[in-house]
């Protein structure tokens, strides 16, 4: 979700950029002015920043598939990927895979605590 929002604040950023030819030479009238390229030099900017925090997320959830990856017991490795690489609820996940509630947050808590042994 994190990541889609993140997109969709670019997405928003360039047709901002690509939008802007209609302003005039001064966008905001104050106490101080505002040129057109300071304005797009702000939103490249941000877009700019934005691509790299949605990298870093990016290269998080790689690097925590790859720890899920190495746990041995195929159980623990599904409830920690359908939790919290595919963002599935815990009623989706029951359901999915035909088990109870407290069979699910019991695997999930084995689950992690392996996890922490991994790491």
């Amino acid at each position: 979700m994190d990541i889609q929002s993140r997109i969709d604040e670019i997405k928003e950023l360039e047709a901002g950029l690509l939008s802007s030819p209609k302003w005039s030479d001064v966008k905001v009238k104050s106490s101080q002015t505002k040129k057109v390229d300071d304005v797009y030099v702000q939103l490249i900017t941000m877009k700019n920043e934005i691509e790299k925090d949605t990298n870093i997320i990016i290269n998080r959830k790689l690097e925590l598939g790859r720890m899920i990856n190495k746990l041995s017991n195929p159980k623990h490795r599904t409830i920690l990927r359908m939790t919290y690489i595919n963002k599935g609820t815990a009623d989706s996940i029951c359901y999915d895979l035909k088990m109870s509630r407290t069979t699910y947050y019991r695997l999930k808590n084995e689950a992690i605590s392996a996890l922490e042994e991994v790491i």
